[in-house]
């Protein structure tokens, strides 16, 4: 098949998948987003460049980098971590077709995305040894597609593509790997089950020998009745994964050991029996002994700082009970040390098994400690949403909390804009102290008179914008009178320098208006009030710096 052809072709999953898919036709650069990945990473990029550019310029080498060694069939298979504006993206990516040289032209991939919560660290590569193969199952023709590495860990003597029924696949493995407790069996055979498989199985090679593999999937299509259609996933020779026993021995636990040196401890928790094991590290790293930190839920639950019980063990147990909620988790939290101050945890988890009825039987996961920069990244989230002179929020604050709204399409939403007059007199005549001062008095009169779930941030300058979510046109102009009121109030007292604002009001009831047009609308609505009281703002100022300051004040010049 030539490039072109290639490159032309539609992307190998339905575009409108609520999974977190992409496809990449590398001579074209085109990128391929599913619905779920669209709506995950808030943005489409039409390429693979216009994706990249919003990561950040310190990673983007190192990722380049670690793509190239799969497109050059150096490996077929990959998994990064990187960050995408403010989220933090887990990638897996596969090659689906090469050209006759042997260089990949088509990739597909995988994202698991959640919201930034690590300082920044380079992508890093996840997979280290093991020969990995690609797989894809369709469910709807019971089939399975191996690839050539695939092929070769099945034992079949060249690496070339087969395709085998999946009653036969399942007739290879090992008779104590067929029942339900597998996580393979319950979303193959039961698809409703999760979206995610990790399981260790035994698999008969075409020798007559058993080989054990790691097999890895996620369900990329369903129904419309939530059923899967289509899997894929990798396939791996699991002959280097210690179990469970010999990753708790120092001297055999390379897995574990990688773990320490890395700095993060290891948990595995059984919600049968609420059992869990604490690796020395997970242990260290809070200053206890296993004698002081006994290995159940009990003890680490009431470790938990009280702020944070409910966003960490609500969702854990949910994640437990039933596979509708996912099979993984992550979230920062804060747990007690040995000397009774707090660490801040950075958890993730991963459900490995799950029995005939969903239940979870296995979960095993990582901590981090992220003390350090989870104070860093409280000091400069402070930074980026909160405006220094005024305390109002940031425009950063503003857009990303708009955004918020229009994704969830929520309505009806007004929006007042505000704009300060004769700031420029007042920095002129007066300086730019007595100009901060006046921002700062027009911020508090703002805030007055909104709601706590409002939303007022300083735009840059002399804008203000009061952004009202959930609120009709008659709640909207209530609160639009409170904060004229606010601002007469102030007015009536002559000592005090006059606060004289513009406003507009614009107000959407349906989310075919976009929240763009409304800021616009808005806007247009302050500009238009703005003319009319123009002249009188600024007679009234020069009034006031001229008995206050002894100077003589000209409104003649073309700046005001």
């Amino acid at each position: 098949m030539s490039q072109k052809a290639s490159s032309e072709r539609l992307p190998s999953f339905l575009l409108e998948s609520s999974e977190r898919l992409w496809e990449w036709h590398i001579p074209t650069d085109r990128l391929f987003l599913s619905r779920g990945a669209r709506a995950a990473l808030g943005m489409e990029p039409a390429t693979m460049g216009e994706f990249l550019s919003h990561t950040p310029d310190g990673c983007l080498q190192s990722l380049c980098e670690l793509r190239e060694g799969v497109i050059a069939e150096e490996k077929s298979f990959l998994e990064t971590a990187y960050p995408v504006e403010s989220l933090f993206v887990r990638e897996r990516l596969f090659v689906l077709e090469r050209d006759e040289t042997g260089r990949a032209i088509r990739l597909f991939g995988q994202y698991e995305i959640s919201s930034g919560t690590l300082s920044y660290i380079p992508p890093v590569s996840t997979t280290t040894k093991g020969q990995i193969g690609f797989w894809v199952c369709s469910l709807e023709e019971r089939t399975v597609r191996f690839d050539g590495k695939s092929s070769l860990l099945l034992g079949y003597p060249e690496a070339v593509s087969h395709i085998i029924g999946l009653d036969e696949w399942k007739k290879r493995l090992h008779p104590e790997d067929r029942g339900t407790t597998c996580r393979y069996q319950l979303v193959f055979e039961q698809p409703l089950f999760g979206d995610e498989i990790t399981d260790d199985l035994r698999v008969l090679r075409e020798d007559g020998t058993y080989t054990k593999l790691l097999l890895r999937g996620s369900v990329i299509d369903r129904d419309r009745f939530g059923r899967a259609r289509s899997l894929s996933g990798t396939l791996q020779s699991s002959d280097f994964i210690e179990t469970r026993q010999e990753m708790q021995k120092p001297e055999n636990g390379s897995l574990l050991s990688a773990i320490n040196a890395a700095g993060d401890g290891l948990w595995d928790w059984n919600p049968i029996t609420d059992e869990v094991y604490y690796s020395p590290r997970w242990l260290s790293m809070l200053g206890y002994t296993s004698e002081q930190f006994p290995g159940n839920l009990e003890t680490w639950k009431a470790k938990i700082h009280p702020e944070d019980f409910k966003k960490i063990v609500e969702p854990q147990r949910k994640l437990a009970d039933s596979p509708k909620y996912g099979d993984t988790f992550e979230c920062t939290y804060r747990l007690m040390r040995v000397d009774g101050t707090y660490a801040w945890i950075l958890g993730r988890g991963y459900v490995t098994h799950r029995d005939a009825n969903g239940r979870a039987t296995r979960i095993v996961g990582l901590h981090t400690n992220i003390t350090a920069s989870q104070a860093d990244r409280e000091y400069f989230e402070n930074l980026a949403q909160n405006d220094a002179l005024t305390g109002l929020h940031s425009r950063t604050y503003f857009d990303i909390k708009l955004a918020n709204i229009e994704n969830k399409e929520i309505r009806p939403l007004s929006v007042i804009s505000c704009d300060v007059n004769g700031l420029k007199l007042v920095n002129d005549y007066m300086g730019h102290l007595a100009g901060d001062k006046l921002l700062q008095t027009v911020s508090v009169l703002c805030k007055e008179g909104v709601r706590t779930s409002d939303c007022v941030a300083r735009m840059g300058g002399d804008e203000i914008v009061i952004l009202l979510p959930s609120c009709p046109r008659d709640k909207a102009e209530e609160i639009l009178m409170k904060v004229r009121g606010n601002f007469d109030r102030h007015n009536a007292c002559s000592d005090q320098m006059p606060a004289l604002v513009s406003f507009g009001l614009a107000c959407a009831d349906t989310p075919d208006v976009p929240a763009s047009t409304i800021l616009v609308e808005a806007d247009r609505n302050m500009l238009k009030e703005k003319r009319t009281q123009r002249k009188e703002a600024h007679e009234r100022i020069k009034r006031w710096i001229e008995q206050n300051m002894d100077v003589v004040v000209s409104l003649e010049d073309d700046r005001y």
